[in-house]
């Protein structure tokens, strides 16, 4: 790619974060709500649910929250494209002379993922000052990273594809909504598969969600983790590791990339 297409995507990408500057209730709102989303979720099903677990639900619960903040936001990454479809900006970008349209759907994409990133580095924060301490060490850490990536680049593509898909920001709200709820209360994101039907634990499996909350929890609550570790052995698949989690969130981005580009193809031709 060219330099040309680097100094557009730049442009683009301070656009939208002059937009974030010049708005300050939408990013505080961002940063304050997974925490009260957090606090209260906790509040109502701490004492239930720590007897049933054996342990501290808010530790359970963070990885949750962590995975739940970066879907939520990545899977909404593409309704500011809209509105500036609506608004009818998105025609004068694309009238420009640009070097390749592809910088307009990348300069948002980046945003997302900057302010998606600093959503989670707080609620760690916050989950840090409330008692839940990170067992996984420097490498821990990488895996975390690479886990909220995946999830944020495979969301924020599915999201950029219904943005050019629909005309109108509440056709796609109205996807957004069908596909949040299920998503996330059919996976491991509030409750151990452990304690999930064996037909259901099989079947959310195959959920991105849970794809990327066990690695998480993992590495969370154990310090001698390793690639190999089983983290789930009553699957019908088999006992599953590290490696087939994150072998499962790449071939979700792959299909998520690939929806995108077909779209992609015919919009910014």
């Amino acid at each position: 790619m060219s330099s040309n297409f680097w100094q557009e995507t730049r442009v683009q990408t301070w656009r939208w974060f002059l937009h974030s500057k010049r708005r300050p209730i939408v990013v505080i709102s961002g940063l304050m709500q997974p925490i009260i989303w957090m606090t209260l979720f906790v509040i109502v099903f701490k004492e239930s649910m720590g007897e049933i677990l054996e342990g501290d639900y808010l530790s359970f619960v963070t990885p949750g929250a962590l995975l739940f903040t970066a879907f939520n936001a990545s899977l909404n990454a593409g309704v500011p494209i809209l509105f500036d479809r609506e608004l009818g900006f998105l025609d004068r970008i694309r009238s420009a002379p640009l070097d390749d349209r592809f910088s307009i759907v990348l300069a948002s994409a980046i945003h997302i993922a900057v302010m998606t990133l600093l959503q989670c580095f707080v609620i760690v924060g916050a989950t840090s000052i409330l008692g839940v301490s990170f067992a996984g060490g420097l490498s821990g850490v990488m895996l975390g990273l690479l886990v909220l990536s995946l999830v944020i680049l495979g969301f924020t593509s599915l999201s950029l594809g219904l943005a050019f898909m629909f005309k109108r920001h509440f056709e796609m709200l109205a996807v957004i909504m069908i596909i949040t709820l299920p998503m996330i209360f059919l996976s491991s994101a509030f409750n151990s598969l452990d304690q999930l039907p064996v037909w259901l634990s099989n079947a959310v499996l195959f959920n991105p969600v849970t794809m990327a909350i066990e690695p998480l929890r993992l590495i969370y609550n154990s310090a001698d983790w390793t690639m190999l570790t089983v983290i789930y052995d009553s699957s019908l698949l088999g006992e599953l590791n590290t490696w087939h989690f994150l072998g499962g969130l790449v071939a979700f981005n792959l299909l998520a990339a690939n929806f995108c580009r077909k779209i992609l193809r015919k919009k910014l031709s």
